[in-house]
């Protein structure tokens, strides 16, 4: 990925970061709820979910903290597909898809986990199985960047490799051993606040640093008179030296109108609509 993106990519970043945050900050509270954070054996697990829809306000919070969650999850992995696309197309859609099955396998065990809590792991499972490598995809994507860290980037491929893909093998085989997918689940969800806090601060700073367009506008329109929305982009290229003008100039065009500060008409010489400001 280039170190300069256009707006709408560094949107995208603020989008998926501010999706991650909320998305694992509801997290702790759900696992909290359920107390199976840690793999506690099924019978505890069960009853906390039956404590749960005792109290009637609390598992009508944490449904809605699940539903929020699935939102966010589809959020943050369109956006972050979106972001790091540039780097490998194809390996960003599949990790994005690979999001999108955790995902729906995570409300699948949520569900279950109320009504059926022995089919709860498999289905957890299953689901961290395709955790594990969406993990490792966009760990090996915000590695070959440039724009975002490069330790973080080997952090989510271990955090995904050695957390949540072994994570099964050592719960239903290897007990004992349960203490290293812990330690690499931890890894994890450090990376991946660390990434969300990120995307944002990157996209906020990256976008602080774009020229006003209003004023760009304004000061065009000041000494070229009428122009069209295509040379206003080619002169504001100019004047800013940014690649965000395609993105940005029409958007303020129709806000300055509104504010009643330009106006526009079809020209016929031009055969296209043109801008002015209004005196």
């Amino acid at each position: 990925m280039s170190q300069e993106l256009s707006l709408s990519r560094r949107l995208c970043a603020r989008n998926a970061g501010i999706g991650m945050i909320i998305r694992l900050s509801i997290g702790f509270f759900v696992f909290f709820c359920l107390n199976t954070i840690f793999g506690i054996p099924g019978e505890t697990t069960l009853l906390a979910a039956k404590n749960i829809k005792v109290n009637v306000l609390l598992f009508i919070m944490v449904i809605i903290a699940i539903l929020i969650m699935s939102f966010c999850t589809l959020m943050a992995a369109v956006a972050l597909n979106n972001v790091l696309m540039s780097v490998n197309k194809n390996i960003s859609i599949i990790a994005a898809v690979f999001r999108l099955i955790e995902g729906l396998f995570f409300i699948i065990s949520m569900i279950l986990l109320f009504f059926d809590v022995s089919s709860f792991d498999q289905v957890l499972f299953i689901g961290h199985v395709s955790y594990a490598l969406y993990l490792s995809l966009v760990g090996y994507l915000v590695f070959k960047s440039g724009y975002l860290n490069r330790i973080l980037g080997i952090f989510l491929v271990i955090g995904g490799l050695v957390g949540y893909l072994i994570e099964g093998a050592t719960h239903f085989f290897l007990p004992s051993f349960e203490w290293i997918s812990t330690i690499g689940i931890i890894v994890a969800v450090v990376a991946e606040i660390i990434l969300g806090a990120l995307l944002v601060m990157k996209a906020m700073k990256l976008i602080k640093k774009l020229p006003d367009p209003k004023r760009t506008i304004t000061m065009i329109l000041k000494e070229l008179g009428e122009v069209t929305t295509v040379e206003i982009i080619d002169k504001a290229s100019q004047v800013s030296h940014s690649r965000d003008c395609k993105d940005r100039i029409p958007g303020t065009l129709v806000a300055l109108e509104k504010e009643k500060r330009v106006s526009k008409r079809i020209s016929k010489e031009k055969k296209a609509i043109v801008w002015k400001l209004v005196n």
